[in-house]
């Protein structure tokens, strides 16, 4: 038997479209062919109240450590650092450690009720914690926020070995292709998106005022653009856009730019609240108020590149947010050859797998997937046959779902070598087994504003 190429004739059980039936999973639905892989396994703790939040009804992040039964150390010492979860008092996140269970040590299982019933982020599922049952953990955790956390934009999975800086995990998040250039050169950036003067045409100048200081320069607002109460234009948006809050400004700052000249070749589009705000905002504009400029009711406004007019020469830092539909699976991706050695801890055999490379994979140490990615990925297990190595395994599930993981290089799988100053845009960083390591790295690092 020999190995087959995966380019040519890459096929995984389930054979066949699967689209429909992931589809009416997620909906309720009964789908047509039956799922081929469940993983029918109980929550020994399920935490089913961690994500119900009266103050924020949205999580930005929910951190999911795949943590070993017995690492009651490693699970202190993430809570005390890169797991506490008001890390960032504006930014609401949940934090949770996922287990299994060892069989007959009612000792241990004793410590782990105690442990959770104190810090109220256990969550347990009832299947054998060892290495080879990854999959089973990993799954366990996908099956858990879908049921019970589903209310967060983005997910993390990490291993409780793992370093991890939470202020570059929020910055990746917000734009993920550019990071971390964006914030090592932001003038490089800036010169496809160049911020201006603001300028409405018809009724002399209005003004983004919360971004007019030192450190922000902001574009301007055509109102020839608001047409109509149809401003729901999401299609027409280009993928560079970025999207600022509007607030009012006084007409004692539009007397100081009022000399100024500016071209009013723009494209801008404003989304409006809705149609009665949208006419609220055309009645203000034609009545052409002189005293204030308030457009209170208008959200924000996405600026478009290319537009002719002074440049104020600040240091211009972009911000984005990535689409509530963005199917972000976003790790260290590898593309590699099974293991064919029966001595390696790794060893795949023919019948297992009879390619000669997997499908791209992210390492499973770290990775960051978005809501809707996870939903479908979830689903999609359903229509995968499982396999033991549980990066190769959701490789397989992104493959299926024809979800394309996403690339970068600061989610260490290794232990990346530390000096004080080389850890400023690390994401993740394997090889954190030492609680007392972990704290001491992490602190210094917070302390330096990277962490």
């Amino acid at each position: 038997m020999f190995e087959v190429t995966y380019d040519k004739h890459f096929v995984y059980p389930y054979n066949g479209d699967i689209h429909d039936f992931v589809n009416a999973l997620r909906y309720n639905q009964k789908p047509v062919v039956d799922p081929i892989n469940v993983y029918n396994y109980s929550f020994v703790y399920n935490n089913e109240e961690k994500c119900v939040e009266t103050e924020h009804s949205k999580f930005r992040v929910v951190y999911i450590i795949k943590s070993a039964v017995e690492n009651f150390d490693r699970r202190i010492a993430i809570r005390n650092s890169w797991g506490f979860e008001k890390r960032f008092f504006d930014v609401p996140s949940r934090t949770v450690f996922l287990l299994g269970i060892h069989q007959d040590n009612e000792e241990l299982q004793a410590k782990i009720k105690l442990e959770a019933m104190k810090y109220k982020d256990i969550v347990q599922a009832n299947f054998i914690d060892t290495y080879y049952n990854n999959t089973i953990k990993t799954m366990m955790g996908f099956k858990w926020a879908v049921k019970y956390c589903s209310n967060s934009k983005f997910y993390m999975f990490v291993d409780d070995d793992m370093y991890v800086s939470v202020k570059n995990v929020l910055r990746f998040i917000r734009n993920p292709t550019n990071y971390p250039d964006y914030l090592k050169e932001p003038k490089k950036i800036s010169q496809k998106r160049e911020i201006r003067y603001p300028y409405v045409s018809k009724i002399n100048f209005s003004h983004i005022s919360n971004l007019l200081n030192e450190e922000n320069e902001v574009n301007y607002l055509n109102t020839e653009y608001i047409s109509d109460t149809n401003t729901y234009i999401k299609e027409e948006l280009s993928s560079n856009a970025e999207l600022i809050q509007l607030s009012e400004v006084s007409s004692s700052i539009q007397e100081n730019i009022n000399n100024q000249s500016y071209s009013i070749e723009n494209q801008v589009t404003t989304i409006l609240n809705n149609s009665k705000d949208a006419q609220d905002v055309l009645t203000k504009v034609n009545n052409n108020v002189k005293e204030k400029r308030i457009f209170e009711n208008i959200s924000s406004l996405y600026i478009y590149d290319e537009i002719e007019s002074p440049i104020r020469k600040k240091r211009q830092v972009f911000d984005f947010e990535l689409p509530e539909d963005v199917r972000l699976f976003a790790g260290f991706v590898f593309v590699s050859s099974p293991h064919r050695h029966k001595s390696s801890k790794w060893y795949v055999s023919l019948e297992e797998y009879p390619y000669h490379l997997w499908p791209p994979y992210v390492t499973a140490g770290a990775y960051i997937i978005s809501r809707e990615a996870l939903l479908d990925m979830y689903y999609t297990s359903f229509y995968t046959k499982h396999f033991k190595f549980d990066d190769i395994f959701l490789g397989l599930v992104a493959k299926k779902a024809d979800i394309e993981p996403f690339h970068c290089e600061e989610f260490h799988f290794y232990k990346k070598d530390y000096t004080k100053f080389n850890y400023k845009y690390v994401i993740t960083s394997h090889g954190y087994g030492d609680p007392n390591e972990l704290l001491q790295i992490w602190n210094e690092q917070k302390a330096l504003g990277n962490a």
